[in-house]
């Protein structure tokens, strides 16, 4: 064989190997992409059944109370109020599961500051008007992450905390940045002076779905949280004991070229 017939034949033995090699890589991502986009699935549908469920525990309160206070026009004043922003939540989850049919995470550089400062704004005066709220929302990188599903995370830990919380008590939500394994990590700390949870239900149950300590609760709202969190690549710690409160720790990587 000649020095050029060798090249050549060379040539070809290179480019079956790097298109062998890329056939691999190509099967490995289609694999990954399969499995990512079925945890995009679970993750939606526990967020709709989640905030579904909360609509309706909503609307049975609303019945309860009826028979007892229908004729009190302060009462009729505010089932309309529940009702007209009821329908409207509704109206929102609809949007966003036919926005979402896909189910795919939209990742931006975020204000964690602005989703929590959003998140507070939103939260019902009914349900927080006997708490102290704290807030401290230090300057903070931004992350790469999907603001829809973030509000979703951060919400599921708050609202637990209220219920969580008797009148009187505190509530604080932080964010800093801290270090994990020498790498900046973005931290949004949940905590509350509620009544707290044992070593068992914290090591074996606290993300499980269909586990609550809550009476009426589907367990999903911290079983979606955990799914949303591992989707942009963060971790979720966690300090409690009964009688103690509770503490969330909500880790995501900082963007480090985000100013």
């Amino acid at each position: 064989m000649n020095i050029a017939a060798a090249d050549h034949a060379w040539t070809i033995l290179r480019f079956c190997f790097c298109a062998s090699v890329l056939k691999h890589r190509f099967m490995q991502a289609k694999k990954t992409r399969k499995n990512y986009r079925v945890s995009l699935e679970k993750t939606a549908d526990s967020v709709i059944v989640h905030d579904m469920k909360n609509l309706a525990f909503r609307l049975s309160a609303l019945l309860q109370n009826m028979d007892d206070n229908y004729d009190n026009p302060v009462f009729k004043q505010s089932v309309m109020d529940i009702l007209n922003d009821t329908i409207g939540k509704m109206n929102t989850i609809v949007k966003r599961f036919r926005d979402n049919q896909q189910h795919t995470v939209i990742k931006l550089r975020v204000d964690l500051n602005q989703i929590l400062s959003d998140l507070i704004q939103s939260l019902p005066v009914r349900k927080t008007r006997n708490l102290d709220l704290h807030t401290e929302l230090t300057e903070i990188p931004l992350v790469w992450g999907d603001s829809f599903y973030l509000h979703n995370a951060f919400q599921s830990i708050v609202h637990n905390a209220i219920d969580a919380t008797p009148d009187g008590g505190i509530i604080s939500i932080r964010t800093n940045v801290v270090q994990r394994r020498r790498r900046p990590k973005v931290c949004v700390e949940i905590a509350d002076s509620g009544v707290g949870m044992d070593r068992d239900f914290l090591e074996n149950n606290l993300f499980s779905p269909f586990t609550s300590t809550k009476e009426k609760g589907l367990g999903l709202g911290l079983f979606t949280c955990q799914q949303i969190i591992s989707l942009h690549h963060g971790n979720i710690e966690v300090e409690s004991a009964p009688g103690e409160g509770s503490i969330f720790r909500i880790l995501l990587p900082a963007d480090e070229y985000a100013g």
